[in-house]
């Protein structure tokens, strides 16, 4: 075998992935989706893993689809997929385009059997960084301290020197989630991310775009600013380059005014991601921050709308607290001393 970049680093990733994190067990059929438009060798760096563990890993290899979620069923082998993800213990996706929302995702959802993570994209260079360097037990009371001040808190306000300026409130009834903890059967991300719903109608003031936006896929990495203006929770206004102008027409394509309307709002706090373009990485970059559109149905396809704002110079404040400050966490402490997620780069 010729050595390639990274084949010790993507060996321990795989094996933190599929140890540490999926927590598989002896015996356990582990199914791994790997599209052609994926990185062949984090799908079997994940098998070799699983094999290691005394798992049954499968990899599963077709055509990458031209769309994802429900878009890709007519292109994909459903009735296969079907059977195979919902009998499974585990499911890990590495797929360019992703299952998430489609039929089988359905199908697999529905049984109530199988540990699903979403890991769309993510090659072996983005493995290493975000999953193999991270010290993940430290990271996951990062996040969960994390939602704790935002649980607590009531009003928001998050600033930038790109022109962000939004204010909203907090829901205490509504959940903070902390992603990528997985605890039994249900859908799971890459960690690194602490989301939230506030109240809808109490958000107002400006959002900037300034690193990441997606979809459309004719955007991604930005040029230059898209600057959203938002009252009660609606977009108002757009303004920018010719990114905006295709942002916007994107938005009022669907003729749904769902799609004027924020969902959710999370913050990035991944110590080893970077902007790449790819969405799964971008919304868990440092110190940043993200938004999303509303989760609609259109034309029967169900489309998670995910537009990446990333304030690279964030300030948060997070009721009396300074929760980012250009980048850095100020305030990750709860009744004890701060907590930062260290990288062994």
């Amino acid at each position: 075998m010729c050595p390639m970049g990274l084949d010790l680093e993507l060996a321990v990733a795989a094996l933190k992935l599929v140890r540490d994190i999926m927590k598989v067990r002896e015996g356990e059929e582990v199914v791994i989706t790997a599209d052609t438009g994926c990185d062949w060798r984090v799908a079997e760096a994940t098998a070799q893993a699983a094999a290691q563990l005394n798992a049954k890993p499968i990899v599963v290899w077709y055509m990458s689809p031209p769309g994802v979620g429900k878009a890709a069923d007519p292109h994909i082998p459903l009735k296969a997929l079907k059977a195979l993800l919902s009998e499974s213990d585990v499911w890990i996706e590495f797929n360019k385009s992703w299952l998430l929302y489609s039929t089988p995702y359905e199908s697999a959802m529905s049984a109530g059997k199988v540990r699903y993570i979403c890991l769309v994209g993510m090659d072996a260079d983005m493995a290493t960084r975000t999953i193999g360097r991270v010290k993940v037990p430290l990271l996951y009371e990062f996040q969960r301290r994390l939602a704790r001040i935002t649980e607590r808190s009531r009003h928001m306000r998050i600033k930038t020197p790109a022109g962000t300026d939004v204010e909203f409130e907090n829901d205490r009834e509504r959940p903070v989630l902390v992603e990528g903890e997985v605890e039994g059967p249900g859908e799971y991300m890459l960690f690194g991310q602490v989301d939230w719903a506030p109240v809808e109608d109490s958000i107002n003031g400006s959002i900037v775009f300034d690193g990441s936006v997606w979809p459309p896929s004719e955007l991604g990495l930005l040029r230059s600013p898209i600057k959203l203006h938002v009252r009660d929770g609606t977009i108002v206004k757009v303004e920018g380059g010719s990114e905006a102008k295709v942002f916007e027409a994107w938005l009022k394509s669907f003729k749904d005014p769902n799609m004027l309307r924020i969902a959710h709002l999370s913050y990035g706090c991944n110590p080893g991601a970077k902007l790449t373009g790819n969405i799964l990485e971008d919304e868990r970059v440092w110190g940043s921050s993200a938004v999303s559109r509303k989760l609609t149905l259109y034309n029967l396809i169900w489309i998670y709308l995910h537009d990446k704002i990333y304030k690279l110079r964030d300030l948060a404040f997070c009721a009396r607290y300074v929760v980012i400050r250009s980048t850095e966490w100020a305030h990750a402490q709860d009744e004890g001393s701060p907590v930062a997620p260290e990288s062994h780069q």
